[in-house]
């Protein structure tokens, strides 16, 4: 199966939520959802963000003014170049360790994670958002980055499992924020491997076509089985 690739996140694991089923959800998870894990950078802080909240992130992030300075810039820069894409999303894996390595390898446990769309999925979810109708500047940044239609990085990086994922508005909701997983074990025999991931993608597109129910009441959203993978920083 080959994998359009989303982009590449740098995510914090997050302890797992009390609305989450601890006999199914291990105790520290990692999801491509803003709702659940928190991802770097924090693009609202840098774009519209007040002094204030610049200053908390500063010292959040125990880095020096000149040092937010130098991030600042580098995002404006990329962004320029379309080297990075609102909120938060790294369009190349080099790029996404170039910035964990200048300015954030000195915070514990944050994790490169990159997305891939079965390529099956592709044509579906431009579909759904009318990609191919808007300009570059009017899509969204998961749009320019799957619009290009270039493969995820499988070589260098190991497969985690699959997530499922539903797009909004620059963000993804996922299973978890709706608690999917208590339907998902109520219809089949659903656990998830040791990474905390779905194991194969026959069953992540078995659990879309639940989450994908409109009488369950999630997020109108399309749900869709994402490929999650993990990279070193070097």
């Amino acid at each position: 199966m080959e994998f359009i690739s989303g982009g590449y996140y740098i995510i914090a694991p997050t302890i797992r939520q009390e609305f989450m089923d601890k006999e199914i959800i291990p105790d520290k998870i990692i999801s491509v959802s803003e709702c659940i894990c928190d991802f770097y950078p924090e693009i609202n802080v840098f774009w519209g963000g007040s002094k204030e909240n610049k200053l908390k992130y500063i010292k959040d992030l125990n880095i020096s003014v000149d040092k937010y300075k130098e991030m600042e810039k580098w995002i404006q820069d990329k962004s320029d170049l379309k080297q990075f894409e609102y909120p938060q999303i790294f369009p190349s894996l080099n790029l996404a360790k170039e910035f964990f390595n200048k300015f954030l390898n000195h915070i514990n446990d944050l994790k490169i994670i990159g997305i891939g769309l079965p390529n099956n999925y592709l044509e579906s979810f431009l579909d759904e958002e009318g990609t191919k109708n808007k300009s570059t500047e009017e899509r969204s940044g998961i749009e320019n980055v799957l619009i290009k239609k270039e493969f995820i990085n499988s070589q260098t990086g190991s497969i985690k499992g699959y997530e499922i994922l539903g797009y909004e508005t620059n963000t993804f909701h996922s299973y978890l924020c709706n608690g999917l997983e208590k339907d998902f074990k109520n219809t089949y025999d659903f656990s998830l491997n040791e990474n905390g991931f779905i194991k194969s993608l026959t069953e992540a597109e078995r659990y879309c076509d639940i989450a994908n129910d409109e009488d369950l009441g999630t997020e109108p959203v399309f749900w869709l089985p994402w490929a999650i993978f993990e990279y070193n920083s070097y």
